[in-house]
């Protein structure tokens, strides 16, 4: 409520065309971006998920301010991964005090209230994450085929997540024990079942995409100038973007994204114009990719409040802190955390460090991939420090 939950967002954002898609959903018109280049035609850019929560407030209240049904949807997602997290904790054996402050930690994420004040999409994303590993953790195997929907579910809201299906299928293989276990009478088939949900809805989305713009396979024409706004001459050599993602617009000599929208007959074909840009960049400027490697990940995991206001300093803050306990309690939580927790947590962080390199290093990213799930795993290095010391 301080911040204003009616202001509007700055135009031309992540938040507003969410919020835009999210209104021409809510009012029965398509998934559509009316104030983007193409408003008449299917958007193939953004992902589905977080504006049809949107959608879901915005009809069931439709006198509000879109705004403010924005920001108290990503809110009431804060509010339901605490939840989820401490659920999660007190399963891998926190007693329900500490489980609460875990939840609490999650909820009251500096960097996590700002995002939802914002009107970004990783608090839905983080509420995704906790739903999906609580009923995979507490739920037997008719939770883990809900976890794994809700898992796929969660890749229509941060695509990449996507990638950590077969993460997970990876890293199991590496251990002997876990490849004796799945090759076992039917548990096999029980963990393809698995995959396939966690692998259904974005097979959907793909079919759906390919339905309004006649290529296949696309799953957000978006990748193309992620690609490219993070790997150029701006965030190669200019210290204040280094590492980061610039819009392509700001690339010299980069023709105006309006006037390729005059041009170009829909975003999947900007889609392929933004990827053969990236690539052609990267081949002709090998010698510059290890300094932009290093700013990539300075970025995405060094804590710096980037920008001297008081929330950076708070999230930064914050942050530190989640490094700091995390390192001290290692000991503790490493080898005696439920090893399908720790198995989920290398493949977000390995999927995480794999978009990093590739597209460009950000504390919204790190934060929901790595860091909040650091929470369960101080709680329950904290809980045995305390036992120690009773002892």
């Amino acid at each position: 409520m301080v911040w204003g939950p009616t202001k509007k967002f700055v135009a031309a954002t992540d938040s507003s065309q969410y919020l835009h898609i999210a209104m021409s959903l809510a009012r029965g018109k398509g998934f559509k971006d009316p104030d983007g280049l193409w408003p008449d035609r299917p958007d193939c850019g953004r992902m589905p998920a977080w504006p049809a929560v949107i959608a879901v407030g915005l009809r069931l209240a439709p006198w509000a301010s879109p705004e403010a049904v924005d920001r108290f949807s990503g809110i009431f997602c804060l509010a339901l991964a605490g939840v989820f997290f401490a659920i999660i904790t007190q399963f891998l054996g926190v007693r329900p005090l500490i489980s609460v402050f875990a939840g609490l930690a999650v909820s009251l994420s500096p960097s996590l209230i700002y995002l939802a004040v914002e009107g970004m999409s990783e608090p839905a994303f983080v509420m995704m994450i906790g739903t999906a590993l609580a009923c995979m953790l507490t739920g037997g195997w008719l939770g883990a085929y809900a976890g794994a929907i809700v898992m796929g579910l969660a890749a229509l809201n941060r695509s990449n997540t996507l990638v950590v299906v077969p993460a997970v299928v990876g890293l199991a293989l590496l251990s002997q024990k876990r490849r004796v276990w799945l090759f076992h009478s039917l548990n096999w088939a029980r963990c393809a079942i698995l995959c396939v949900l966690a692998m259904a809805p974005s097979a959907l989305w793909v079919l759906r995409n390919y339905s309004a713009s006649g290529q296949f396979p696309v799953i957000s024409a978006l990748e193309g100038e992620a690609l490219y706004g993070s790997n150029n001459d701006v965030v190669a050599n200019d210290l204040g973007d280094w590492g980061y993602w610039v819009v392509p617009n700001k690339i010299p000599g980069e023709t105006a994204k309006p006037v390729l929208g005059t041009v170009l007959h829909d975003d999947v074909e900007l889609n392929d114009y933004y990827h053969h840009k990236a690539i052609t960049w990267v081949r002709g400027h090998l010698s510059s990719i290890p300094r932009l490697e290093l700013g990539k990940f300075i970025r995405a995991f060094v804590p710096i409040p980037w920008v001297p206001l008081v929330p950076s300093y708070a999230a930064f803050f914050a942050r530190f802190l989640l490094y700091v306990l995390a390192s001290l309690f290692l000991p503790l939580w490493w080898r005696g955390i439920d090893r399908r927790y720790r198995l989920a947590f290398a493949a977000m962080a390995l999927v995480h460090l794999w978009t990093t390199a590739v597209y460009y290093g950000c504390f919204r990213f790190t934060h929901c991939f790595v860091e909040i799930l650091l929470v369960p795993c101080i709680a329950v290095g904290a809980q045995r420090w305390l036992a120690d010391r009773s002892r």
